[in-house]
């Protein structure tokens, strides 16, 4: 009995370590669409379809080495002709300890059209059954944010943020770490120990400008809610209420 019950124990941390390294609905390692400081183990191969009202959304997301992710990204937007391919890196900075969460940095679109351009720095703690998130964003990830730019500190070139990539393709340094604003986004997820389910709350200050200018809707809430569903084979299922106005679903 004891062995079993040892076993058992075994087979819950991997599910537990697991339940906080599954995809976002941009294919990176995060809740619903925000980033997380989580990797996934060194080598590991992850394909994602994320539908919602605005996009179908698919990626390729590959653990290069234990410090660097980086996905590819293919987007249709649903109420016009656009698709949109970009690639995102996120560079781990620094494990957890028992004391300090760990931090990666990244960048969203680094040779796109600027479409989903945002870069950020991230921290995440495990407090229990929780995992805790909290974030700094640039980009569409700044929001509407009235916080200034900390990196205008270090260079005046900060300040200007480029978004014109034309067809993309080119690596887009105009426009990292870049703009007069940065904000907050953060939340976390609880993993329920009985079965194999996430519980997932997000803040994602994206105000969807890029939509909006071409008729697109405007998100009720920064607030987003969603379930995540675990298999042994590997697969995750998300169910997502997003913005407080369309439903998502993420495997």
């Amino acid at each position: 009995m004891t062995c079993h019950r040892a076993l058992l124990c075994f087979f819950c941390s991997l599910l537990l370590n697991y339940q906080s390294t599954y995809s976002s609905d941009f294919g990176t390692v995060g809740l619903i669409d925000i980033p997380t400081a989580r990797m996934s183990d060194d080598g590991t191969l992850k394909t994602t379809a994320a539908i919602q009202s605005r996009t179908n959304s698919y990626s390729i997301t590959y653990q290069a080495m234990p410090w660097l992710e980086g996905t590819f990204r293919y987007t249709g937007y649903n109420d016009w002709f656009l698709y949109d391919r970009n690639y995102e890196a996120k560079l781990k900075l620094w494990s957890e300890t028992d004391y300090f969460p760990q931090i990666a940095v990244g960048i969203r679109d680094m040779v796109g059209t600027g479409v989903v351009g945002a870069e950020y720095i991230v921290a995440s703690k495990k407090i229990n059954d929780f995992d805790l998130t909290l974030g700094m964003g640039w980009g569409r990830l700044a929001g509407n944010s009235n916080i200034e730019n900390p990196l205008i500190l270090v260079s005046d070139s900060f300040k200007e943020r480029n978004t014109d990539f034309g067809l993309g393709g080119k690596l887009s340094t105009g426009a990292f770490f870049s703009g007069e604003k940065a904000g907050f986004f953060g939340g976390m997820s609880y993993n329920v120990n009985s079965i194999p389910l996430s519980l997932i709350l997000e803040y994602n200050p994206d105000q969807y400008d890029f939509e909006i200018e071409r008729g697109g809707q405007k998100p009720e809430s920064p607030i987003s809610m969603g379930v995540k569903w675990y298999t042994a084979s590997g697969l995750a299922f998300t169910l997502s209420h997003q913005h407080k106005q369309e439903w998502g679903i993420e495997v």
